[in-house]
């Protein structure tokens, strides 16, 4: 399925059925009174986060959502139904803006919803209230009113939604660092996986389960490149999604490294996380070499001397032949679970405050 994090829609919650103007007729009584009935109140249109789904395509397919007016009310004192409410299902982590027009044309958005947890339910319009019946109207002035109210309009709102990835782990890495690959060793997922740059176009989620049923979700982040801050390649569209991690691993290819320090080649995405949010380039990382595989023994010795005297803590693996992915993991979790108290990350960006739910 094609990954889309971005889709503007219009929703529309029903309008409230008219009042009922009716007098009673029946024989034997020719003066009946009024027996109008209400108006039954149009649907609701309701948000409701899901992971069943994890992409955005499908609104940009299907962009209109309308409730259902309610029912008329009818003679004999017979109120009309209320119309059900339109549950529209949306990826966990949707965020849902309104988008507003100015007298200049120009466009404001306010950040409405975040659905952050499976099963967040969130009323986007409201229906319509229905109109009262005559029989409301009856008074000692006017027994036979002939007036019925007619049903209130719903609401209609012009909405951004943006997803942004749910996950307790951001793989970070330059393309072609082995993330996927790391991703498809330690869970069930299956990204397409080559040995070229840019494989990877949209986010992969895997899930790794340990031998106690804990879970831990992973998100293979594409790629970012030199610029990626500044929206070079898909930048900004991948860091997004790196907000609402618990913390990152940044993986860098055995290729990749400045052999006389190989510390360095972190700088650069860590700078780009820093132009992009000061708050992300802060968040918990964990340092990882991957592709051992492709050296020879006197040059993995060699590095990992060189790790050693940096005095960073950098794990060395190959999610190929899966050398060092278990000491990896173990790492992980123990990250995770310090995590698991402390506050969620937030989300700013200008769009508001995102939760991350423990």
């Amino acid at each position: 399925m094609r990954f889309v994090d971005e889709a503007t829609i219009l929703v529309r919650s029903g309008n409230g059925g008219k009042g009922c103007a009716s007098l009673h007729r029946e024989a034997n009584v020719p003066k009946g009174g009024p027996d109008g009935g209400d108006g039954g109140r149009g649907g609701d249109v309701i948000f409701r986060g899901t992971n069943r789904l994890m992409t955005l395509y499908d609104f940009r397919l299907h962009r209109h959502y309308f409730a259902k007016n309610g029912q008329g009310g009818m003679g004999r004192d017979r109120y009309g139904k209320a119309a059900p409410p339109l549950y529209v299902d949306l990826p966990v982590g949707t965020l849902i803006y309104e988008i507003t027009e100015n007298e200049d044309g120009t466009t404001d958005e306010r950040l409405i919803a975040d659905l952050v947890e499976d099963g967040t339910e969130v009323v986007i319009c409201k229906g319509g209230d229905g109109g009262r019946g005559n029989l409301h109207f009856k008074s000692s002035v006017n027994r036979t009113p002939r007036y019925a109210e007619p049903g209130w309009p719903g609401e209609e709102k012009r909405l951004r939604l943006e997803l942004k990835i749910l996950a307790d782990v951001g793989l970070l890495g330059l393309p072609n660092a082995g993330k996927s690959t790391f991703i498809s060793q330690v869970s069930a997922a299956r990204p397409k996986i080559a040995a070229y740059p840019f494989t990877t176009l949209h986010p992969n989620l895997g899930v790794v389960e340990n031998d106690a049923f804990e879970r831990m979700v992973i998100a293979d982040i594409p790629g970012l490149i030199e610029g990626a801050s500044a929206g070079l390649g898909l930048g900004i569209t991948f860091l997004r999604h790196v907000e609402r991690t618990r913390f990152l691993v940044h993986i860098l290819a055995a290729e990749d490294l400045n052999r006389d320090d190989p510390t360095d080649g972190y700088d650069m995405l860590n700078q780009e996380l820093r132009e992009y949010s000061p708050e992300l380039a802060d968040r918990t990382q964990i340092r990882v070499i991957n592709k051992i595989d492709t050296l020879s023994p006197d040059e993995l010795a060699d590095l990992s001397d060189k790790v050693a005297a940096s005095g960073q803590r950098i794990f060395l693996i190959s999610a190929l032949t899966g050398e060092g992915v278990e000491v990896l993991l173990d790492e992980m979790w123990r990250t995770l679970r310090a995590l698991e108290t402390a506050t969620p990350p937030t989300a700013d960006a200008g769009s508001g405050e995102d939760v991350r739910p423990a």
